[in-house]
């Protein structure tokens, strides 16, 4: 370039008086200037507050793991003091997140603790189609109204667990939603149908004739695009999301990209023991009121003490150990060590004053046949409205459902045939059973309580 050995600049970057080609230029070197020491301070900054210490790496590796590929080059970069980008996909398939879905999330926290970047990809693009997984039918597609909705509390709800100034989160609708026929092509391009159908519930799907929609086999390619898109390092989630996890490997590589680490995760059993799942409908809800996740959490088989204790609180695990060996020698008793669990778990979303009051409520309830010290309070009028007889009596099915105990009277009825309802501590098993309503009384439904008073 040929230029003016008298041309002088009035200040960097604001080229005064130099000509019009000159001028571009010089902006184009200044942009990319710019551009290189951007990158290079990314770069810096994803090597600066890392702890690489033996006891973090080790519980990053082991606390509720079930599987990491590839588990060396995952330790090397987790000792090398690198800043790893650690992603985890959640799908807003409704509005309330169950503590399964803290496993993943306690793990992320481990991640954020030592200094790693939190990824946390909100699937309002793959939540169009619904992760298959572990489903063994086909699920109902959900409206960008629904997503939406779903959507709203979800940042409270992770705020429980990670801090959420440090957490990145991102919209995969931005890049999903965006990319056309050639994209998809290319993407699909790298799996074929026999991988897809011999997943073990599209398998179990085809053999018993159950419809598998061409819409399910795009998610995998979705969510490992996911992983291109914002060029994750390491991966988490439940042992049936293997394939999808892989697929990121996949599709990271075709794009030049290092191949993302994958780290698989305990799965807990619900309140029926099968997998906790929002679309089945036995969740502990991360937003439960205190008294009730302690009650849930009491109901569970003794069995899931000890996975609970590793993948869903933050106790120590030299503490989880020495409960486990306690409850096989008998040494503990399992009605201590669930207290406990359910302690921690309250502890976790409410704070130590809500898990006091709620494991003393329940001792009071159940262990002393004693009442909740918070006991919410009906009016009369409330409980009578304009069911009540001339002697001021009304049906145990209306009162259940004029003081907010039972949504409607299916529900109040099943409460009653299954003998979860007692007016002032007499069981009541008739559904047309009346009831004379006074201040002072206590009607319980279930684990609700509610006190009238005029």
């Amino acid at each position: 370039m040929d230029t003016d050995p008298n041309l002088k600049l009035d200040q960097p970057g604001d080229p005064t008086g130099v000509p019009e080609e000159i001028k571009e230029e010089l902006s184009d070197i200044e942009a990319e200037a710019q551009a290189r020491s951007d990158v290079k301070m990314e770069e810096a900054e994803r090597w600066e507050g890392v702890n690489t210490s033996d006891a973090v790496v080790q519980e990053i590796m082991t606390r509720g793991v079930v599987e990491v590929i590839v588990r060396e080059d995952l330790e090397k970069a987790l000792r090398s003091g690198r800043k790893l980008r650690v992603k985890l996909g959640i799908d807003p398939t409704g509005p309330l997140m169950h503590v399964g879905r803290s496993v993943p999330l306690l793990k992320l926290r481990q991640y954020q603790q030592a200094g790693h970047q939190v990824v946390l990809i909100i699937g309002d693009g793959t939540a169009l189609v619904g992760d298959a997984s572990d489903k063994d039918s086909e699920r109902p597609l959900l409206t960008s109204e629904q997503i939406e909705q779903n959507m709203a509390t979800y940042k409270e709800q992770v705020g429980r667990v990670l801090d959420l100034d440090k957490v990145e989160f991102r919209y995969n609708g931005d890049w999903l939603l965006k990319i056309g026929l050639k994209d998809i092509i290319r993407l699909a391009s790298k799996f074929t149908v026999a991988q897809m159908i011999q997943r073990e519930n599209f398998s179990d799907r085809w053999d018993s004739g159950k419809p598998i929609g061409l819409h399910e086999i795009l998610y995998p390619l979705m969510q490992g695009f996911d992983s291109v898109a914002i060029e994750s390092d390491v991966e988490l989630g439940g042992t049936d999301q293997l394939f999808n996890l892989m697929a990121g490997r996949a599709l990271q590589e075709d794009f030049n990209q290092p191949a993302q680490a994958v780290m698989t995760l305990q799965m807990i059993p619900g309140t029926d023991g099968r997998k906790m799942s929002t679309s089945w409908g036995n969740a502990v809800w991360i937003l439960d009121d205190a008294r009730d996740q302690f009650g849930k959490i009491m109901s569970m088989g003794d069995h899931v003490l000890p996975v609970y204790m590793e993948a869903v609180t933050t106790m120590q695990m030299n503490e989880v150990s020495r409960i486990t060996r306690g409850l096989e020698d008998g040494s503990i008793h399992p009605m201590d060590a669930k207290k406990r669990l359910a302690w921690e778990i309250v502890n976790l979303y409410h704070g130590k004053e809500a898990a006091d009051r709620a494991q003393a409520d329940f001792e009071a309830q159940f262990q002393q046949r004693g009442l909740p010290s918070d006991i919410p309070e009906v009016a009369l009028s409330r409980a009578l409205r304009d069911k009540a007889d001339e002697q001021g009596a009304v049906g145990i099915l209306d009162l259940l459902i004029n003081t907010g105990l039972a949504p409607n009277r299916k529900q109040a009825q099943r409460l009653v045939e299954q003998g979860g309802v007692k007016v002032d501590d007499e069981k009541v098993s008739d559904r047309t059973h009346l009831v004379t309503p006074v201040a002072g009384m206590i009607v319980k439904a279930g684990r609700s309580f509610v006190r009238l008073v005029d």
